[in-house]
């Protein structure tokens, strides 16, 4: 059919065309949709992490508390002290509030007080049998977590009952024959006083030994109940103690036993004091004849020799 231009009915409908749009413009409409749905898949993946990019800083923040609350020992004042122990010691570092325990190379400390929060003082414990060097130090938080000294404790022979001690361990067992000699059966008082002789004394015309160069000796350096009458003449430097006032007996004095106080023949043993426990007051002795460190005071009148008695002479 044509048009004729008269009849409406006749008028050709042409569909409407799509405004012409150049390539520029189609490149850069793509462009905009395509920013649009990264975008889109950038604020899905945050969404979907919880901000992962912003948690870096909380992980260095973390690590800086974590190094901050670290428990260490810095410092030890002083530095250095008798085999004795019994100085109080001044430990410096962080966190040390909550420490429950300090050690000694292996000894605990008798008592620990917090100074500060960054400070602990104890009293040093004796020197693993009096033992002359230094010793690691380190501490047992209430959390059992294990804190060890950047320094250590150096033990010293500083007082004559320091040397009278590492002499009486040096030799308890290792004799030392070549200058003192041994006594046949019954070496104990020879063994006492040549401790006494390390702390201090010195030999006298009424206490002395040659036995190892000429044979001659006082009785009173090697036979009991002589021994027992010189010491008893020392006023000024032996106490005699009953074993009553054993609480008054310490480190490096002298004890004296009678295995038969029915008897007349009296001392028949003698040692010397090598511990006392401050909680228990026991007392352990080193000797010779039953060689020993640390022989039970108890254990040898009572079960050993039942019935058999002591005393004692605190050394000055």
């Amino acid at each position: 059919m044509c048009w004729d231009g008269n009849n409406p009915s006749q008028a050709l409908v042409f569909p409407l065309r799509a405004p012409r749009v150049s390539p520029e413009e189609t490149i850069s409409r793509r462009t905009r949709t395509t920013r649009s749905f990264v975008a889109s898949l950038f604020v899905a993946a945050v969404a979907l992490t919880g901000c992962a990019a912003v948690e870096e800083p909380k992980t260095e923040g973390a690590e800086q508390v974590k190094e901050e609350d670290v428990t260490r020992i810095d410092t030890i004042s002083p530095a250095s002290g008798s085999l004795l122990g019994g100085e109080t010691i001044t430990l410096t570092g962080e966190g040390l509030s909550d420490v429950s325990s300090v050690v000694f190379g292996g000894v605990s400390a008798t008592s620990i007080t917090a100074a500060a929060d960054n400070q602990l003082q104890v009293v040093a414990p004796a020197a693993v049998d009096y033992a002359v060097g230094a010793v690691s130090v380190t501490a047992l938080s209430e959390e059992n977590e294990v804190i060890a000294s950047a320094a250590n404790y150096d033990y010293q022979v500083l007082t004559g009952v320091d040397a009278q001690m590492q002499y009486a361990f040096a030799h308890w067992q290792d004799y030392n024959d070549e200058v003192w000699g041994i006594f046949p059966d019954n070496d104990c008082g020879n063994f006492v006083n040549q401790t006494l002789i390390a702390r201090g004394w010195v030999e006298t015309e009424e206490w002395y030994s040659e036995w190892n160069t000429t044979g001659d000796f006082s009785d009173s350096w090697a036979r009991g109940p002589a021994m027992d009458a010189y010491f008893a003449s020392q006023t000024d430097r032996a106490t005699r103690l009953s074993l009553e006032q054993r609480s008054q007996v310490k480190v490096g004095d002298v004890v004296m036993f009678d295995w038969d106080p029915a008897g007349e023949n009296g001392v028949d043993h003698t040692m010397l004091v090598s511990k006392v426990d401050p909680v228990t007051g026991a007392i352990s002795m080193a000797g010779h004849t039953i060689d020993a460190q640390y022989r039970d005071l108890d254990q040898a009148i009572t079960v050993e020799n039942p019935g058999a008695t002591a005393w004692f002479y605190s050394i000055a």
